[in-house]
């Protein structure tokens, strides 16, 4: 099974032959050197074609208030919830970054990310905004945001070690890689593998869909089940300030809260090059068997999807469907 590491090494690879690739162009010939008969009857009627050009452009999230953080931080002051993938919550990265890539390798999902450009902003607005929620949520975010930026606390590896603690890797995971150059700290991409789709009850097509469709990413945190949403928030902070976490509680497409042992765990490779470092940080679920049901995945690809089911074959015991649209939107 490839590495993260190996995988993004071959992404960025194909970015860069693509980016110093020569465009080759012929030269425009015009009227001056082609013969042009005025007055003949030269078929002129495919110059009067129109030519329809259809896209579909992603939905974006309204925003009242966006911040984008050189220690990238993500978090979301308001949802739209009419934007979720069922019960899903949106992945706060969503709010600063645009999908640029997506491949799939083996079991892993890969989504390369581009920040989406807006002023960086302040700590002072940020210490002013948080501190009107209460103490401990600046708090929070201040030990999160010393823990991103303080580069003498970095856990530095060489990438053997790094692919050796990939190859032991077992069940649902995640992992966000991130860049710090100059101070300024970038997430290059997120990856989830197979299992982590299932612990959520969606399947690849569904996320391909969605994803394709809004431009977004979706993650499974619940809360806590406080009303404000600073106490929760200020929990994150600090559970990824101190990169403990332990039992909390998960949701999935219908809406199910399921308990998980989260672990996390961190390293950094140092780039000598451009004098960068790239965080590789993994989120590991301990998930009872339960809560994976191939057939409830099935069930909620037809509710995705609108589907129509004909006809239950109780020898393979398979549904076969009739898509009736391709997207609903939740």
């Amino acid at each position: 099974m490839s590495s993260s590491l190996t995988i993004q090494k071959a992404i960025n690879k194909e970015k860069t032959v693509e980016l110093y690739k020569q465009i080759q162009k012929k030269k425009r010939r015009n009227q001056y050197t082609v013969e042009f008969n005025f007055g003949s009857n030269i078929d002129v009627t495919k110059l009067k074609e129109i030519v329809v050009i259809n896209q579909n452009i992603p939905h974006c999230i309204p925003q009242n208030i966006i911040f984008r953080l050189n220690s990238n931080i993500q978090f979301p002051v308001t949802v739209e919830s009419q934007y979720q993938l069922g019960y899903l919550n949106i992945d706060p990265h969503s709010y600063n970054y645009k999908i640029a890539r997506y491949d799939k390798q083996n079991s892993y999902h890969i989504f390369n990310l581009e920040p989406i450009h807006r002023p960086f902003t302040s700590f002072e607005i940020i210490k002013e905004v948080l501190m009107k929620e209460g103490a401990q949520l600046f708090e929070g975010f201040e030990q999160f945001h010393k823990k991103n930026s303080d580069i003498t606390k970095y856990k530095i590896v060489n990438e053997t070690q790094l692919l050796d603690f990939e190859h032991k890797i077992q069940g649902p995971v995640t992992l966000y890689i991130q860049k710090n150059k100059n101070g300024i700290i970038t997430t290059i991409a997120r990856i989830m593998n197979d299992d982590y789709l299932q612990m959520l009850g969606i399947d690849e097509e569904m996320l391909k869909d969605y994803i394709f469709q809004t431009g977004m990413l979706p993650q499974s945190f619940a809360g806590d089940g406080n009303i404000r949403w600073s106490q929760t928030l200020a929990q994150i902070f600090q559970c990824n300030a101190s990169m403990t976490f332990g039992q909390l509680m998960l949701i999935n497409y219908q809406g199910q809260k399921f308990p998980v042992y989260l672990r996390s765990q961190n390293f950094h490779l140092f780039n000598q090059d451009d004098n960068s470092y790239t965080e590789y940080l993994y989120y590991f679920y301990d998930v009872e068997s339960k809560w994976i049901n191939k057939r409830l995945i099935e069930q909620n690809s037809i509710d995705y999807f609108n589907k129509k089911t004909l006809i239950i074959n109780e020898d393979t015991d398979q549904l076969e469907c009739q898509r009736r649209c391709r997207f609903r939107k939740l």
